[in-house]
């Protein structure tokens, strides 16, 4: 199944950053492995999860699929979430990264309910995302901007193995621990995306198990 939700974004650019590009990051280069990673494993952390550890197949997997410039899922073997961005303007890919996967996935935290464990369409970014028995994690930004109207569209894809979000209610209790301590703002992650109504583009994510 495929579910869509759509937020209006702008990512402010830190004092002192380079400017950003419409040449999308390459799924090798090390800061963005090293901020997919962080951006997953930081969350992981607070509910007692063992990291992730990046796997090239997935990240190749993961480029493959963002390059067709298709917003839907693969359908393949992996769990997938992806993270979809509309804009005419430059993109700060590392900041929108880590924006992408913390408060984009995970923020769904705040709709999960630990007392019905199970999936929803609303919290099945974070599910994925601090998935229990999920080890490894591959993702991309497609290499060349896809276009839609006058828009460029941009799609981060993550790839998991093995998949999250098994559809067994004891299966997600195991999986989806409740935080250790109660969640604060996180210093890096918690300032890094700004939702400002209307302003510098459209994005969405689609969630599934592949």
């Amino acid at each position: 199944m495929k579910f869509l939700s759509v937020l209006a974004a702008l990512v402010p650019l830190a004092a002192g950053q380079a400017p950003p590009s419409l040449v999308p990051i390459l799924n090798t280069d090390p800061a963005f492995r090293a901020w997919a990673l962080y951006a997953h494993n930081v969350d992981r952390a607070l509910h007692g999860v063992p990291p992730l550890v990046w796997h090239d197949n997935l990240s190749n997997y993961a480029q493959q699929w963002a390059n067709q410039c298709v917003w839907a899922h693969s359908n393949g073997m992996y769990g997938e979430n992806l993270h979809g961005l509309w804009i005419r303007t430059p993109l700060d890919f590392i900041n929108q990264t880590r924006s992408g996967i913390h408060d984009g996935w995970y923020k769904e935290i705040d709709l999960y309910d630990y007392n019905k464990p199970g999936f929803a369409a609303a919290t099945g970014h974070f599910t994925q995302v601090v998935w229990k028995n999920t080890t490894y994690v591959g993702c991309a930004w497609n290499t060349t901007p896809c276009k839609s109207g006058v828009w460029n569209w941009f799609e981060l894809v993550c790839e998991y193995w093995p998949a999250g979000n098994v559809l067994n209610d004891a299966i997600f209790r195991a999986n989806v621990p409740p935080p250790l301590v109660k969640q604060v703002t996180n210093p890096v992650l918690g300032a890094v995306g700004s939702i400002v109504n209307g302003v510098g583009g459209a994005v969405g994510s689609l969630i599934g198990g592949g």
